[in-house]
């Protein structure tokens, strides 16, 4: 995953920053690849010379934004861990892990214990499906199947990811802080 970005230098656009951006995975998700591409800080965001990259956390509080890349591996849902038959103190130590690479996941990621794949934030999302095949799921049972050039605005909702294809899926997301109402 590359990244470009733009800025400023004496009155011309330039590019302040091109590259790889390093890919991270957490033993919680068992096969996914995230990029964490971008983020302003929270309120109004701001362009100029001073703007840098914010990663953390996770999820931004109202007017923070963050690009994020994620490649969902074949056959696992989004959130789910290492499955059902992982002793607690391993669980504890895969969650340490996410927590560490993630900061603030668990903070602002409301996951429903009955089932963890499940989860809520105060964001409106914007997921583009650029690879691949995902099924997203929201209450009642309702799923929607979206493959590549689909479009998702997630809207604060209670909601989970999941690939069961046996391919892997690739979707880019714009997430926004947003306050619930």
């Amino acid at each position: 995953m590359r990244r470009a970005v733009t800025g400023i230098d004496r009155g011309r656009s330039v590019f302040t920053d091109t590259g790889v951006v390093p890919a991270t995975e957490a033993d919680l998700y068992p096969g996914a690849t995230y990029w964490l591409v971008w983020g302003t800080e929270d309120g109004l965001p701001i362009v100029g010379p001073d703007a840098e990259p914010v990663h953390r956390p996770f999820f931004p509080a109202p007017g923070g934004t963050r690009a994020i890349a994620v490649r969902f591996a074949p056959g696992i849902e989004a959130g789910s861990g290492a499955g059902g038959d992982t002793d607690s103190e391993v669980l504890a130590a895969m969650r340490a892990d996410a927590e560490a690479k993630f900061p603030g996941l668990f903070d602002a990621h409301a996951a429903d214990p009955t089932d963890p794949a499940f989860h809520t934030t105060d964001t409106v999302d914007y997921a583009f499906v650029a690879e691949g095949e995902i099924v997203l799921k929201v209450d009642g049972g309702v799923e929607e199947i979206l493959r590549p050039g689909s479009f998702v605005v997630q809207r604060g909702t209670r909601h989970a990811w999941e690939n069961r294809s046996t391919e892997p899926a690739l979707a880019i997301f714009v997430i926004v802080g947003a306050e619930r109402r």
